[in-house]
């Protein structure tokens, strides 16, 4: 009797998770049919840019960070011809970006960052939810409006896009979005300190042209707040910040021309030598050093010529000793090469003003 029990509650359970996903899928199919109605809204007034190479690029991108989603919405990347920074995502999973926001972006990693938070933006449905709130009706009511037979309403349909487009969510889904954007964006392999510096440069836009459309800068009074909470959840973490890998900045190379060997920060010489064998190994290993530890994040007085043993010096850099005498023959002193680090350190910070590089 018991088991015949225990068999009749599973099927009842099965039935009962049966018509919860059905009507779960049901409710995911009109949340995209909206997504698409309201796309047709904002297409009658920006151009849509159809360069098959772009969206497959940001294609790319997005299918990285969506198995990170709490949802298999069919995201889609839409960009438009439009010099304003913004980026924006409709219920259903359509996310569109402007030619402005991409032009003004560094790298895969910061365009990541843009799109981690609007994919969450459409996996939360905050435009849903932030147009219940601000119409003060249910969740469960404006479905039913939406709903109900044919097209949604055209009014509805112009605030759901307004709220989009001008990304007027409340801080407690925007901090949603910066939070699980984050961690998607980590997730999905990119250097989390991406959503950092995005937010810094946003910054720096906002002051060089404070009367620009509001767009992603909604939150401008914010970002100090933005970029804490981000920078907190980063150290909580033991992520690293190395934002000179998301700027593309502190670049070094070892180039060889006209007899001499040059190491070069960003295109810039900061130390030569002569073009043999001794002189290229060793810029080689300088150049390897470099790049785990020339960071946007050190201090100039981090860079320095120290003292060693029998009164020989070497240049630290960080936690780590870059180069010690003896040197090859005809190579440029130390003290060189330690003025042109600390050179390009500070054009690279110069370049990016808005970071708090001491924490």
């Amino acid at each position: 009797m018991k088991k015949r029990m225990s068999v009749v509650a599973l099927v009842l359970l099965f039935i009962l998770f049966s018509c919860f996903y059905a009507r779960a899928e049901d409710e995911m199919q009109r949340e995209i049919k909206f997504g698409k109605e309201v796309s047709e809204e904002i297409e009658q007034h920006w151009e849509r840019v159809s360069d098959p190479v772009k969206i497959a690029h940001l294609s790319m991108i997005c299918e990285k960070i969506k198995p990170h989603m709490t949802r298999t919405l069919p995201f889609e990347i839409r960009i438009i011809q439009e010099k304003s920074l913004n980026a924006f995502s409709l219920p259903g999973g359509i996310i569109y970006m402007t030619t402005g926001i991409l032009d003004f972006l560094h790298s895969d990693a910061e365009i990541g960052a843009i799109i981690a938070h609007e994919m969450i933006h459409a996996d939360r449905k905050h435009v849903m939810l932030q147009m219940a709130q601000s119409q003060r009706i249910s969740i469960f009511a404006l479905a039913l409006i939406l709903a109900s037979g044919g097209k949604a309403a055209p009014a509805f349909l112009t605030s759901m896009a307004q709220i989009a487009i001008t990304n007027a969510y409340s801080k407690d889904l925007e901090k949603e979005a910066d939070v699980e954007g984050l961690y998607a964006l980590q997730k999905a392999g990119y250097p989390p300190a991406a959503a950092l510096t995005v937010m810094e440069g946003l910054a720096e836009e906002q002051l060089r042209h404070p009367y620009v459309d509001p767009g992603i800068f909604m939150d401008h009074p914010y970002v100090k707040e933005r970029v804490a909470y981000l920078s907190k959840i980063i150290r909580e973490n033991n992520w690293p910040i190395e934002r000179k890998k998301v700027l593309h900045m502190l670049v070094v190379d070892v180039a060889t021309e006209e007899r001499s060997t040059t190491l070069l920060v960003d295109g810039v010489k900061v130390w030569s030598g002569p073009d043999e064998s001794d002189v290229r190994k060793l810029f080689l290993s300088i150049k390897e050093k470099l790049d785990r530890d020339y960071q946007m994040e050190l201090a100039p007085y981090e860079i320095e010529v120290i003292e060693l043993f029998d009164n020989k010096k070497g240049i630290r850099v960080g936690p780590t000793l870059l180069v010690s005498e003896p040197l090859p023959g005809g190579v440029d002193p130390l003290i060189f090469l330690r003025t042109g680090l600390v050179e390009r350190l500070h054009q690279a910070k110069a370049s990016h003003p808005m970071a708090d590089y001491l924490h």
